[in-house]
């Protein structure tokens, strides 16, 4: 027969095993979840949409540039610049010359910068949209006329902004007037997604 101190110690033993193995089971690290194989895929989308947003999508955009310079009553001169580069690559193109006038010779120069971005059509995909979103530098300086308001300069148009434009669809991006003669500039900004 047990003595009662014996019972006793074998009853607080009892009841102290389940809360000690229940303390032992809270310490114990949780067993590591195996990698759901969507969520993998989910982890790899954020680091190809880098990839598009930085390097761009494998596809050459055209881009035509046209400004019309008008002079009074005259004929319109018509400059047109087409260019051909890769989503998200700059573009850049100088060109100048010394003209010989009644007044000697003038500087003439067209100089163009831009950068199109064809705009996906959600947020990290590789699929293209219709739009593109373009930054576009422009400096016209023709040669001087006749007038006498032109003589002592040579009108510059000199133009920085960022548009959007339409895959194919000619916009018509400014129009600027001489603050001295009545001459007008209007400049039209075409891009074409080349599929």
């Amino acid at each position: 027969m047990k003595t009662p101190i014996a019972l006793a110690l074998a009853g607080l033993l009892a009841l102290a095993a389940p809360g000690a193995a229940q303390q032992a089971s809270a310490q114990k690290p949780a067993p590591a979840a195996k990698p759901d194989a969507s969520k993998t895929e989910t982890k790899n989308e954020p680091a190809k949409a880098v990839t598009v947003a930085s390097e761009g999508l494998p596809i050459n955009v055209r881009l035509e540039i046209t400004i019309t310079d008008q002079r009074g009553d005259g004929p319109p001169i018509v400059k047109k610049v087409t260019k051909t580069v890769a989503d998200r690559s700059s573009i850049r193109i100088r060109t100048g010359a010394d003209v010989q006038t009644k007044l000697g010779f003038r500087p003439v120069v067209l100089n163009i910068d831009s950068l199109p971005s064809i705009i996906p059509t959600s947020p990290g995909s590789g699929t293209p949209s219709n739009k593109l979103r373009v930054d576009l530098t422009i400096e016209y300086r023709p040669v001087a006329g006749e007038a006498d308001t032109e003589k002592s300069t040579t009108p510059t148009i000199n133009e920085s902004l960022r548009i959007i434009l339409e895959d194919g669809k000619s916009m018509v991006i400014s129009e600027s007037a001489d603050p001295v003669t009545d001459r007008k500039v209007k400049v039209e900004a075409k891009a074409t997604i080349l599929r």
